[in-house]
This record gives C-alpha cells, sequence and structure tokens, in this order.
C-alpha cells in the first residue's frame, strides 16, 4: 500500500511540474502574447498589411497550437488574401478549439465555405449562426440574403451557359495580377494593369499590400497568328514608380482613361491620356475637372462609341447625387471638347446600397455591363448587363450565368464590337498568378441577341480644311431618315462612330466658320470580321465678312 501511495505521489508531483510550468511559461509570456495580438490586429484593421498580421499570428501559433483566437484571426487573414482552402482549414481549427472563440465564427466559417466552393457547408454554417446570433447581427449581415444566394449559385452553376473561357497565357498574364482588360474597338489594341515584377519603379508597396506597383501594359493583336502579342509596358507618360492602373481606352483607341491616387492632391480620381498620332506614345495624363472628379472616390470610367457620353463609378453623396449606395454607376454627357454634363446617376435598377464596379459600354452605346455585389449573385462580385430601353430607363440586370460568373469575384468584363468575344479577370484554379485575364468565348451564347449590335461597323476619318484639321459637329442619318448617330472631331480633326453596317447614311458636318458639308455614305457589314471603313471630308471656309 506505502508503495502504491508512494508511486500516486510521484506521478502527482511529476504533473504538477508539468502543468505549473506550462502556467509559469503562459504568465510569464502573457504580456509579450498580448502585444503581438494588438499589434498584429493592428497592421490587420488599420495598416492594411494582412501579410505582416499574418506573420505575427504565424510566430504566435508556435506556442500557442491550441489558441483558438489565434487560429480565427490566421483564417481572417487567409479569407482577406482569398485563400479560401487555407481560411477554412484555419476557422475549424478555432471552431473545434473553442466555438464561442467569437460571436462571428459562424458566419466568417459560412462565407469561406462559400468562397472555397463548399455550398452545402456554407448554409449549414449560416444555418447555424441564424440560430445563435441577435437579431441586430443577422440583420447587419444580411443572412436572409446570403442564403438566398447560395440557394441561387446552386441553381445556376446546376445550369452553366454555353461560354468557352480560356486563360491568355504567359503572353498577356505573369505570376503577378493582371486584370482590368480594355480593347479599342477595332479589336488590335488591349491595354490592362499589371503588378509585375518589371514594372517602372521594380519596387513593392511597403506602405501597402507589399506587391509589385500597378503600372500599365499594352499588346497589339497579330492578325497573321491570330493572338495578342507579347504585352509590354505602354510607351509615353503613363507609368509611374508609384501606382498606374488604366480603366479603359476609348473605342477610337487614342484615349485611356486612368485612375490615380497620389494620397494628395489627387485621392481617387480619373485621369485622362491622348496618344501622340505622330510618334505613338502617349502624353501626360490630366484629371478630368468638375463635375466628373470630385473629393470622393471617382473610377472605373469608359466612353461611348461616338464620345458623346462617359460612364463611371463614383461614390459622392448628397441629395444631388441621388446616391444609392457606397460606389454607384453615373453617366455624363459631353458638353464640348473638355466639359461635361453634371453626371446623372442611373438609378436603383442598376445600383444598389452594395458597390457597383467595372462599368462598360458596350459599342452599341445602348448595352452596360458591370460588377455587383447588390444584385443576386452567385458569389462575391458577379457580372451583370442592363439594356437601355427606348424611353430612356434601364432594362433589370441580368446574370451572365455560370461559368463566367463564380463563386470568387468576376470583374472588367468587356465585349467586342461583334458580340463573340469577351474579356474578363477572375481568378481560376489554372490561373497563372493572383488574377488572370481570360478570354470567353460566346458564339454559343448570343447574350447580345437582338439581331442589332451584332451588325455593326466602323467609319472613322479626319475633317479638314484642305491643310489644317477642324472640329466638327457630324450627324448620321440613315435611309428612313432617322438619327443613327452623332459624334465630333477632336481637335486633331479625327472622328469615329459604330453603325449598323449595310446601310447608306447621310451625314451633315457642321464647323464654326465652314460651308455645312452633306455627303452619302455606303457603310459595309463585314463578314466574319469587323468592317473598317475610313472616310475624310474637306471643309471649304466661308468668306470673310466684308467690313
Amino acid at each position: 500500500m506505502k508503495k502504491y501511495l508512494l508511486l500516486l505521489l510521484i506521478i502527482f508531483n511529476i504533473f504538477s511540474i508539468a502543468v505549473f510550468g506550462q502556467d509559469d511559461v503562459k504568465k510569464t509570456g502573457k504580456i509579450e502574447y498580448k502585444y503581438k495580438m494588438q499589434d498584429a490586429r493592428h497592421q490587420f484593421l488599420t495598416n492594411g498589411n494582412v501579410r505582416e498580421s499574418l506573420n505575427i499570428y504565424r510566430e504566435l501559433l508556435k506556442d500557442y497550437t491550441n489558441d483558438a483566437m489565434v487560429n480565427y484571426r490566421i483564417g481572417e487573414c487567409h479569407y482577406r488574401l482569398d485563400n479560401f482552402d487555407l481560411a477554412v482549414e484555419y476557422f475549424q481549427n478555432a471552431q473545434r478549439i473553442n466555438d464561442k472563440v467569437d460571436k462571428d465564427l459562424y458566419f466568417s466559417l459560412a462565407q469561406a465555405y462559400h468562397r472555397n466552393n463548399q455550398l452545402d457547408e456554407s448554409l449549414e454554417a449560416y444555418n447555424k449562426y441564424n440560430s445563435i446570433a441577435s437579431q441586430k447581427d443577422r440583420k447587419f449581415h444580411q443572412i436572409t440574403n446570403r442564403i438566398s444566394q447560395l440557394d441561387y449559385a446552386k441553381k445556376m452553376m446546376a445550369s452553366p451557359v454555353k461560354a468557352k473561357i480560356e486563360n491568355l497565357g504567359n503572353a498577356i498574364n505573369s505570376r503577378g495580377g493582371d486584370y482590368a482588360p480594355s480593347i479599342s474597338a477595332d479589336g488590335r489594341t488591349m491595354i490592362f494593369t499589371s503588378r509585375r515584377s518589371d514594372t517602372k519603379g521594380g519596387e513593392v508597396d511597403k506602405a501597402g499590400d507589399f506587391k509589385y506597383f500597378e503600372d500599365i501594359y499594352i499588346s497589339i493583336w497579330d492578325s497573321i497568328d491570330n493572338s495578342w502579342g507579347k504585352a509590354r509596358p505602354i510607351e509615353g507618360n503613363l507609368n509611374t514608380e508609384g501606382h498606374d492602373a488604366c480603366l479603359s481606352i476609348s473605342p477610337d483607341g487614342n484615349s485611356i482613361y486612368i485612375y490615380r491616387n497620389d494620397g494628395g492632391a489627387y485621392i481617387g480620381d480619373i485621369f485622362v491620356s491622348k496618344k501622340s498620332l505622330s510618334s505613338g506614345s502617349w502624353g501626360l495624363p490630366v484629371p478630368l475637372e468638375k463635375p466628373i472628379n470630385t473629393s470622393y472616390f471617382e473610377s472605373s470610367a469608359c466612353l461611348s462609341a461616338d464620345g458623346n457620353k462617359l460612364y463611371f463609378v463614383s461614390e459622392r453623396e448628397g441629395k444631388k447625387s441621388d446616391a444609392q449606395g457606397k460606389g454607384d454607376i453615373y453617366v455624363s454627357e459631353r458638353l464640348t471638347r473638355t466639359t461635361w454634363s453634371e453626371p446623372k446617376n442611373l438609378g436603383p435598377i442598376i445600383n444598389t446600397p452594395d458597390d457597383e464596379i467595372s462599368v462598360f459600354i458596350h459599342p452599341d452605346g445602348k448595352t452596360l455591363f458591370f460588377s455587383s455585389k447588390g444584385h443576386l449573385s452567385i458569389g462575391g462580385l458577379d457580372i451583370f448587363m442592363s439594356k437601355l430601353q427606348d424611353d430612356g430607363s434601364w432594362s433589370k440586370p441580368e446574370n451572365l450565368g455560370y461559368p463566367i460568373n463564380t463563386i470568387d469575384d468576376d470583374v472588367h468584363f468587356i465585349l467586342s464590337l461583334d458580340g463573340k468575344t469577351a474579356y474578363y479577370s477572375a481568378v481560376k484554379g489554372e490561373g497563372l498568378g493572383e488574377r488572370d485575364i481570360y478570354k470567353i468565348d460566346l458564339s454559343e451564347y448570343p447574350i447580345l441577341a437582338d439581331g442589332v449590335t451584332t451588325n455593326l461597323s466602323i467609319l472613322k476619318g479626319v475633317i479638314t480644311n484642305g491643310e489644317n484639321k477642324v472640329e466638327a459637329n457630324i450627324e448620321f442619318k440613315n435611309e428612313t431618315g432617322a438619327i443613327a448617330g452623332k459624334t465630333v472631331s477632336n481637335e486633331s480633326g479625327n472622328y469615329f462612330i459604330t453603325l449598323a453596317g449595310g446601310h447608306t447614311y447621310s451625314i451633315t458636318i457642321n464647323a464654326s466658320g465652314y460651308q455645312p458639308l452633306a455627303e452619302k455614305v455606303e457603310l459595309p457589314l463585314g463578314k466574319g470580321t469587323t468592317f473598317i471603313k475610313e472616310n475624310s471630308f474637306d471643309l471649304v471656309q466661308l468668306p470673310a465678312p466684308e467690313k
């Protein structure tokens, strides 16, 4: 008996040493633990440096493997970095250790499941959250809407549309992020934004996310190889050692709209750069004046093919703006070569309380594409299409369907003149980098099925007086006498417009100090490719008034 009691005493002492030794370590490390947790949270919330936050949590995890909060915070970091499989793993760790570690645990887990394409598990986690969360929290997180989104995702994925999606490969994409593609209406020039190692500064953004700074790249269509040429940094004065991101190239290929945020004079503004017709390089970008740019954030600008309307996204507020949410789509009409009308909010049919981004107006002038979280989506940002009606209203936005839209963010959608080929940026398993640019074959999915927008041709040229370029107003009427379009020639005399092919148009040209000119132009319809016709016109000056 004594031997037995002695053995129990030895075992108890060994156990006590182990336990109290662990407690001593925890007590001596409590201050350091608290400091590191606060530092990591500060990096995540205040500095936006998610990677640094993750590194700190990883160091803590070595000593606190079974700490539910460390695991939960690591899951948050991975979710923010789009590592959804790892986010699921660490949220599950936290749940296993202590499922009351945070009141939003099951909500976070449901989000991660959704973005990791585990839809049934996501629905189960949302239902769990719905059963334990307060009414205020359920309303804040819009749980009912999120569950509806899951049901919608399952429905759309069960009935995929006939779209073939192909990665553009290493001629365009890199190991860094590649996104925001934009193509001229003739389909010959592509620009996009990239965060690769050969950007102008060649440095990473140490004050931000520690990725390479953004630069604008360009690719030219190779008609012999029938493919896009190797992308290169765009020539001219567009790229700097900081962030330079493109928004769109104008349909005529002579203007590029870019976004800049220098943290000083320009905090989220739209700039435009003009192409030199002699050198082919791009000039110094200049900011658009009010009422386009304001003290609020503006971005995602896209010019209509006739040059008369500019669609863009703004976070402006107040009754005058008719804002529906944080980021809304607006349209402004050209008044002169350099001035624009007061922007008009596209209203609640298009805009929602959530963000709308990456707007694209097709060269037909009436089909709008944009990305949104506010309309019913498969997951994250989805791409939607809306048509401008005869009464000036917009049709209810249509989701482009799966597999174009996925459980991830799908943005920057653009469509060719004939409606058969689209491009966008997305994150997919077969990608070359963080985000890649993809080509979408829509030959079996005619999203522009009204028979008009798929029959467009291009008419362009120069207006001169025989020697000098002339800025002029140009009007086009079809065979019935109805106005088919209007445009202006720019300071270089160039005009550009897309019209229905297979028609003869009556053209009237008016310019101050010149005799009006009336001409007829036959504009054929292309067969298998976009038809491009060039017509230049000479104006006759009016005689000088008698003294």
